[in-house]
């Protein structure tokens, strides 16, 4: 697999910066490094309200009370927010 490009939005950096347990936040991270790897491993089955907000071809890994949004399109991977609430779409 040719490598992928792997960019953090403004967003998404703002709201980490508000993690403030430890483990949460390292399993986030270990989250987002694995997408360079495995892009697809997130869910496409992403709410409604997400769609509508960031587009359509959005993935989301759920991580403890957060979800990780993000686009891939086969050659980048465009994390774009870590919204709180559980994984229902």
């Amino acid at each position: 697999m040719p490598s992928v490009r792997l960019r953090i939005a403004e967003e998404f950096s703002a709201a980490l910066a508000e993690i403030y347990s430890d483990g949460v936040l390292s399993r986030i991270e270990s989250a987002v490094r694995n997408l360079a790897q495995f892009p697809e491993m997130g869910s496409p089955r992403v709410r409604r309200c997400l769609v509508e907000q960031y587009g359509e071809g959005l993935r989301q890994v759920p991580i403890s009370t957060f979800l990780i949004v993000y686009r891939y399109d086969g050659r980048t991977v465009d994390v774009l927010a870590l919204v709180y609430g559980p994984a229902v779409v």
